[in-house]
């Protein structure tokens, strides 16, 4: 089945944040604790928890828009509310559509970022991480599929894992995270401490229009709305 998930794991002391108190700061009060799941690829549905040392929300919506406010200095706002963390690593990972991305801000300043959309890099800027200069400067190996077919593959010069180049970026991603977050989206359930699906609630669904406000202290942003 795969995995599709975005989200920001942001760096901070969370010992006092209340996880109820971020998401309706970010995504505003008809927001309410869900004791179910709930789909946070849409704009009503937010996935958040927490390390000790790091907060993570999940919204497909939020990571979309953040990636997008980047280069603009709109990003002052997001910063503001991320409590101005050193690091911010902001991640995609989308199997049924092929979609991998990751971005590392350390200081408010993005010193990596990578995005590979159905095996196609989409953005590749600043200095790759140690981590993936180990397998992309690693030894490739031409495998012969038959009927006139054949693949790349990647061999990790350390543990001499095989990677077929069209999983790389896949591969990459959850070593990144494992190595600087301590988890990946495949065993995130089991390592946040505490956790939790927030739903917009049924009466603003039916009465509210879907386009929400992104406000960040006294900055207001209409993140909802794409572009």
């Amino acid at each position: 089945m795969g995995t599709s998930c975005g989200g920001i794991a942001i760096k901070t002391d969370t010992t006092k944040i209340d996880l109820y108190k971020v998401v309706k700061t970010i995504f505003g009060n008809e927001f309410e604790k869900s004791e179910s799941y709930c789909d946070s690829r849409t704009n009503n549905c937010v996935y958040i928890g927490k390390t000790r040392d790091f907060l993570v929300i999940i919204n497909s919506y939020l990571i979309d828009t953040f990636l997008k406010k980047i280069k603009t200095k709109d990003i002052q706002a997001y910063l503001k509310l991320f409590f101005n963390s050193d690091f911010i690593f902001a991640f995609e990972i989308y199997d049924s559509g092929d979609t991998y991305s990751y971005t590392l801000l350390y200081n408010g300043t993005v010193k990596r970022q990578f995005k590979a959309v159905i095996y196609e890099t989409t953005t590749d800027i600043g200095e790759p991480d140690p981590i993936e200069q180990k397998w992309r400067n690693g030894t490739t190996i031409k495998e012969d599929l038959g009927g006139g077919e054949s693949q790349l593959l990647y061999k990790h010069p350390v543990t001499g894992e095989l990677c077929p180049e069209s999983s790389l970026p896949r591969t990459i991603l959850l070593e990144l995270m494992q190595e600087k977050l301590g988890f990946t989206s495949e065993n995130m359930d089991k390592v946040l401490v505490e956790k939790g699906y927030y739903k917009k609630n049924a009466t603003t669904l039916t009465e509210q229009a879907p386009d929400n406000n992104f406000t960040a202290g006294p900055i207001k942003i209409s993140w909802w709305k794409q572009g």
